[in-house]
């Protein structure tokens, strides 16, 4: 891809219904098949050079769930994600067991003791914890050490700003089994200038370098955030 990702992630869920409607009933064969057209279409469009990772956003029940499954196994799929409520460790060790596909969950769990039964039944192939919210950098970076006791690899969860894009970055940057880091600003045009101390753009080739300078190595650009604040919210006041 031109700016050198070679790993995309899109909503699987959002293809056939709005969200709303999509645990009311079952998925209908013409709807799986809308999925699967859609990820053969994105697959011949980027080639096997780039990884491909589907987002369901908790919305299935075990039994589509399986159904999406087996339709996109031919496609390669790096990791079919949160296709289950986050709670539903059984379905999630049956899913895994039942398909091909990589399973991947995690953004809605906290601390180590959110994520132990799920490796504990070798339930998933990966996990996704949100650096964010899962309980600060030190437990993200236990959670991790505790994942590779089962060699489950690590992709975290990250829509935040570069700020918090630079903290993930320092606590993957220390695990044997991290995989792959979200980015979610690209239609964010201010999304770089929100920080100082690093090269622009951040992500150069897919990629990005750590800062070395002291805590984080980057500074919030205080200008530009409030520039961009959301109308009626405070900036840090009390």
């Amino acid at each position: 891809m031109t700016r050198g990702f070679d790993f995309l992630k899109f909503d699987l869920d959002a293809i056939h219904a709005q969200p709303a409607d999509i645990l009311t009933r079952p998925l209908t064969p013409r709807e799986i098949q809308q999925m699967t057209e859609v990820v053969r279409a994105v697959r011949q469009a980027v080639g096997q050079d780039v990884q491909i990772a589907l987002d369901c956003h908790w919305r299935y029940s075990l039994g589509d769930a399986l159904k999406i499954a087996r339709a996109l196994a031919p496609f390669d799929i790096a990791w079919l994600e949160d296709p289950l409520p986050p709670e539903s460790v059984d379905g999630f060790r049956i899913l895994r067991e039942s398909t091909s596909v990589p399973i991947c969950t995690g953004e809605n769990l906290y601390l180590r003791e959110g994520f132990k039964p799920l490796l504990e039944q070798y339930a998933v192939n990966i996990i996704s914890p949100d650096i964010q919210k899962t309980g600060g950098l030190w437990e993200a970076k236990r959670i991790a050490d505790l994942a590779m006791l089962y060699e489950v690899p690590v992709a975290p969860h990250n829509i935040s700003s570069p700020l918090g894009t630079i903290a993930s970055c320092h606590v993957c940057s220390t695990l044997p089994n991290f995989m792959v880091l979200e980015f979610h600003g690209a239609d964010v045009p201010f999304w770089d200038d929100l920080v100082t101390g690093v090269p622009k753009p951040l992500i150069q080739s897919g990629r990005i370098q750590v800062p070395d300078g002291p805590g984080l190595g980057v500074e919030l650009n205080e200008s530009v955030a409030r520039e961009y604040v959301k109308p009626g919210e405070g900036f840090f006041e009390g």
